[in-house]
């Protein structure tokens, strides 16, 4: 297969899923000069809007594919796959109600909790991670567990969830199983065999597989915009949501504060969550399907390009003069915004009014 992109041509090559291409992921340009190309997915609720039922199926699905028979610890890679890692985790739980699943996902935000270790993404615009040492009311538990899972949306060379797999067994001396769960797996052979160097078994389960080479056009260029989100967020943020681990499932409580833009009514609505703010929104928004038209999906701190799978583009302010970016959301439905905290709330452009939308030519004009 030959997708041509601004950012100029991928040619790919399936080894499994290439039947269910359109229903899971799309392709677009990055704004960075490191990476031109990115794969976008259609089920992640991410950059597409995507019903809350879908994203529950993929969740099942991964989770099937994992076969746990012992506890489990589950992590998921910020910020793009804070969400999906949380939802593996969860479908993981309700499958297997005898069993003891953890969740934890790295962060790109600064808590008052010790550091277990720090790692880096080197393509990405926002390079470090941090994984903080699990809360004392999962500590214990996640040290007895048996089963590691790692997830992450997309695995090309496989550097950064290497970095995630070696930090986690070092300090985790019970895991006899590692598991890395991906939508989609480019890794080729001889890294793999990198991840079977391991002194445990090393399983691969993702639902669309293959290889790709990526021939930039010579003729296009881009770099990051002055104002992108690319630290660590040194804001308010909350540790109880997977920062620091969860005993799943997590039971989505009424009166938890969501602090929402404006409360639902019966028409359509797109919930919205923020950065990695992704698997407490998909509990509402899920929640909210069972009785409405409603999708979901969540803003970002990724700068990409309007064209191929994304159609439209809305830069909004956040703290410190710093854009966050949403792409492709829904001018007919009503939108429910939920932030972590209020002080987040209030900084939040999308909310606030602190918005352009970005046309073909990168020129601004007023949102609605």
């Amino acid at each position: 297969m030959i997708k041509h992109i601004q950012a100029g041509t991928l040619n790919i090559d399936f080894s499994q899923g290439e039947a269910r291409l359109d229903e899971l992921m799309g392709f677009a340009s990055r704004e960075n000069e490191k990476r031109g190309f990115l794969f976008v997915s259609k089920v992640l609720g991410k950059h597409i809007p995507v019903k809350p039922s879908v994203m529950r199926h993929i969740y099942n699905e991964l989770a099937d594919l994992c076969l746990i028979d012992s506890p489990t610890y589950v992590i998921g890679m910020a910020e793009t796959a804070t969400g999906l890692g949380a939802g593996v985790a969860d479908s993981l739980a309700q499958k297997n109600p005898d069993l003891k699943v953890y969740y934890q996902h790295t962060t790109r935000h600064q808590l008052s909790h010790p550091v277990w270790f720090t790692l880096d993404e080197i393509h990405s615009h926002a390079v470090d991670h941090i994984l903080y040492r699990p809360n004392d009311s999962v500590y214990q538990g996640i040290q007895s567990c048996e089963r590691l899972i790692l997830v992450d949306d997309e695995m090309t060379t496989g550097r950064t969830l290497l970095q995630l797999a070696e930090g986690v067994l070092e300090r985790t001396p019970s895991i006899k199983e590692l598991v890395i769960v991906t939508l989609v797996s480019w890794l080729k052979q001889d890294k793999m065999k990198i991840f079977e160097e391991f002194s445990v078994p090393v399983k691969f389960v993702q639902l669309v597989k293959g290889e790709f080479s990526f021939k930039p056009d010579p003729e296009f260029s881009a770099c990051l915009p002055d104002n992108v989100d690319d630290g660590v967020c040194e804001e308010e943020s909350r540790d109880d949501l997977g920062r620091t681990g969860l005993l799943m499932p997590y039971e989505l409580l009424q009166k938890e504060a969501i602090y929402p833009s404006n409360q639902p009514n019966n028409d359509p609505l797109v919930v919205v969550g923020t950065g990695e703010h992704l698997y407490h929104p998909f509990l509402v928004a899920e929640q909210l399907e069972k009785t409405g038209d409603v999708v979901f999906q969540s803003t970002t701190r990724s700068p990409i390009l309007i064209g191929d799978a994304i159609q439209r583009k809305i830069r909004f302010a956040i703290a410190h003069g710093k854009v966050n970016f949403i792409y492709n959301l829904p001018t007919e439905r009503q939108k429910l915004i939920l932030c972590e905290s209020d002080r987040l709330s209030k900084q939040n452009g999308l909310i606030n009014d602190q918005q352009e939308e970005i046309d073909n030519n990168e020129s601004t004009q007023s949102l609605i």
